[in-house]
């Protein structure tokens, strides 16, 4: 016990003081967001994958085991990414998920027959994700005042989600037009502007860094971490398979627009990231979260109910507006909880908590969707979501601030 407010005692106060002076949009921010946006403007277009899956005969089965493959490997490279990064530091992970995610992008446009290589470039895409959002994820908590670190998550967050639309959306344009070879040759070079980016990142000096932590293990059983770890699973098994499945869902529905669910729900994430960011910062992560996780349950099961374009905008207005909360709320509230020194690791056990619950969803929900249909598969995934809702309102806890 002497141990743990050793790490936490002196670090926290060290790091109130460094940081009460600090402006948010600081350089290092902004360069550090500006890579991550590139980065997953890469990462999300391959949300469009599907597309090239089912149009070379694959089955949801077959799209499920694909896209959960990413997730899989972020299973296993996510914890070593961040011990790691509390042990290195966090630049040269960033750059290096820039680099992998293009070397990896590339090969899909000289695939022509679905094969084993679709697995295993997907695994590949799995680690260049714990590279870099580990990595960024972690200096933007290191360089953000403390008193925002909610507010710039959740900027950091803006510039991923908002590839979530704006990727499927130039992707889909290319792939009409061009094909999917010259799609992939397009990704693949921002991939590797995301890199050369993270080049120019000065990451502060911190001795901290080189201090011996606490184990990966330790440190999600602290207290309250647990629990917020279980619940990002939890919601991460029903955010990962729904934006997955739209795309093909939506075929099914006949609804030919399928990017507006992605630009309706980017859009509101937007607007309450930017407009309402402050809210977990200054009423509790806990008060902010639980609400959000409710409706964000309530818009899962929603989606087996649309018929039309404009419900599918409805729903994703919901979808972005919670989701835009709980992400924030919960992660600052696991870093809340953990000493500077373990950082990086609590940022891990967040990333690999979702990642795990979505690549178990992907899976899982793909073969419940080839067996009883996409509106039963919805009305699951937002159940199991609501079972999250529950443990968080009865079990979960507050942070420092």
């Amino acid at each position: 016990m002497k141990r743990k407010n050793a790490l936490e005692t002196p670090f926290k106060n060290q790091e109130e003081t460094c940081l009460s002076e600090k402006n948010l949009l600081n350089r290092e921010f902004v360069v550090v967001t500006l890579s991550g946006f590139i980065f997953f403007f890469n990462f999300h277009s391959f949300l469009l994958l599907p597309l090239r899956i089912k149009g070379l005969g694959g089955s949801e089965s077959d799209i499920g085991f694909i896209m959960g493959a990413a997730g899989l490997s972020t299973i296993f490279s996510t914890p070593a990414v961040g011990i790691l990064v509390d042990r290195f530091g966090r630049k040269w992970f960033i750059a290096l998920g820039g680099l992998l995610m293009s070397l990896t992008t590339l090969p899909f446009a000289f695939l022509q027959a679905l094969s084993f290589w679709f697995f295993l470039l997907r695994v590949m895409h799995g680690i260049a994700f714990s590279f870099c959002f580990v990595a960024a994820g972690t200096l933007t908590a290191d360089v953000a005042p403390v008193s925002k670190r909610s507010q710039a998550l959740g900027l950091f967050g803006v510039f991923t989600i908002v590839n979530y639309a704006f990727a499927p959306f130039v992707g889909k344009r290319i792939i009409e037009y061009y094909g999917f070879d010259a799609f992939f040759i397009t990704v693949c070079i921002f991939g590797f502007l995301s890199f050369l980016l993270a080049l120019l990142i000065r990451e502060p000096d911190k001795e901290v860094l080189y201090v011996r932590g606490s184990s990966m293990l330790s440190t999600l059983f602290r207290k309250g971490v647990f629990v917020s770890a279980f619940v990002l699973m939890i919601s991460g098994s029903g955010f990962i398979p729904t934006l997955t499945f739209i795309p093909v869902y939506a075929k099914e529905v006949g609804i030919g627009s399928f990017d507006l669910f992605f630009i309706s729900y980017t859009l509101s994430a937007l607007l309450v990231r930017i407009f309402g960011g402050w809210i977990p910062d200054k009423i509790g992560k806990k008060r902010a979260a639980v609400p959000s996780l409710f409706f964000f349950a309530l818009s899962v099961i929603g989606i087996s109910f649309v018929s039309s374009a404009i419900h599918f905008i409805e729903v994703g207005i919901v979808f972005g507006l919670s989701h835009g909360l709980v992400y924030p709320s919960i992660y600052a509230l696991v870093i809340d909880l953990s000493p500077e020194v373990d950082r990086g690791k609590a940022f891990a056990i967040c990333s690999v908590s979702f990642t795990f619950g979505g690549m178990v969803g992907s899976f899982l929900y793909g073969i419940v969707a080839e067996l009883f249909g996409f509106h039963t598969m919805y009305i699951l995934a937002g159940l199991v979501c609501l079972v999250g809702f529950f443990v968080f309102s009865f079990f979960g806890r507050e942070g420092y601030g």
